[in-house]
């Protein structure tokens, strides 16, 4: 898959950013003001090209979020932080928590099956991520099979790095045509472009934005450029670029836009962000503004859409971890 020309554009009616913010304040409102409110900044990025109106699609959410946890085993690990954020990628495509639960039953079966790794949270971040891909088709034996001979593939290279938080990549990759063993190949060979052309530290940070990225249609080394100049964009626009930001520039990498255009777009849109977030969130600014970007930039196309849902989905288990560890 290269870089998208044909993405289909927004609706003119709908303005991204002013839908973000009518959203996330309606997430905040319901939240009140001690609340955990980065639950709700995430999912308003999920839900701001979903027709009807905020307060609505708030309460939705809310009550999704709720028929999860009652269906729910009391021994569940799933952070209630999380569980908004799927509850928001449910809505978004016409899922029920219902339906869904009764699907991670029976998908959880299919993993242990296949000898997948035991991990509740990136099970059903891979199964949201095959279920996105294949229009709510019930997982098939052979579909969990390829999902972890993909992340089988992608231990042969890289076994001290590989672990359960590459299953959605995984997910994603196994719904696409092709052989396991290539697409292990193909994402190594990103990560050894991204360090040696781009300056990249190795480490788990690189390995996402490696999968991510090994998704696309182009050669390692024309990828790890196309890394390097939105960066390096990046940076000269006043971004400082960590570790944790390798997966937020490997996604912009996909935006069929010129790179000083992606660069004015997280700009404009991480200062209104930045506006509108408590002085603790600003730190996330970025990332958000990123995904609202992906997500605008992708509308309507069906592969990349996946994507920008799985990311939403990644950074809200990712600060939940962090939350645990501290």
């Amino acid at each position: 898959m290269p870089f998208r020309d044909d993405l289909r554009p927004v609706p003119e009616a709908i303005d991204p950013l002013a839908r973000y913010v009518a959203l996330s304040e309606a997430f905040e409102a319901k939240t009140g003001f001690f609340g955990d409110r980065v639950p709700g900044r995430l999912a308003a990025v999920s839900l701001v090209l979903t027709p009807g109106e905020p307060a609505g699609l708030v309460a939705r959410v809310n009550s999704y979020a709720s028929q999860l946890t009652e269906g729910l085993p009391w021994f569940s690990q799933l952070d209630r932080s999380f569980r908004i954020s799927i509850a928001a990628t449910l809505l978004k495509h016409g899922d029920e928590p219902a339906a869904f639960l009764a699907e991670s039953e029976r998908a959880k079966a299919l993993f242990r099956k296949v000898g997948m790794r035991r991990s509740e949270s990136y099970e059903v971040l891979a199964l949201l991520a095959a279920r996105i891909s294949t229009q709510l088709a019930p997982l098939s034996l052979e579909l969990a099979q390829r999902i972890q001979a993909v992340y089988e593939a992608m231990r042969t290279h890289h076994w001290w790095l590989t672990g359960p938080e590459d299953l959605p990549a995984c997910a994603l990759l196994a719904c696409r045509p092709g052989e396991p063993s290539e697409f292990g190949r193909k994402a190594t060979d990103i990560y050894s472009a991204l360090e040696r052309r781009a300056g990249l530290w190795r480490g788990d940070p690189l390995q996402t934005a490696s999968n991510l990225l090994s998704l696309g249609g182009l050669e390692p080394d024309e990828l790890a450029q196309r890394f390097q100049n939105i960066a390096q964009g990046l940076k000269e626009a006043g971004f400082r670029i960590g570790q944790g930001d390798y997966d937020d520039v490997a996604v912009l990498c996909f935006l069929a836009q010129p790179v000083d255009r992606i660069v004015d777009t997280i700009r404009t849109y991480t200062h209104r962000i930045r506006g509108l977030i408590g002085l603790l969130e600003r730190g996330m600014a970025m990332s958000l503004a990123t995904n609202l970007a992906f997500a605008r930039m992708v509308y309507g196309d069906p592969e990349l859409g996946a994507l920008a849902d799985a990311k939403c989905l990644l950074d809200m288990q990712a600060i939940v971890i962090a939350r645990q560890a501290s």
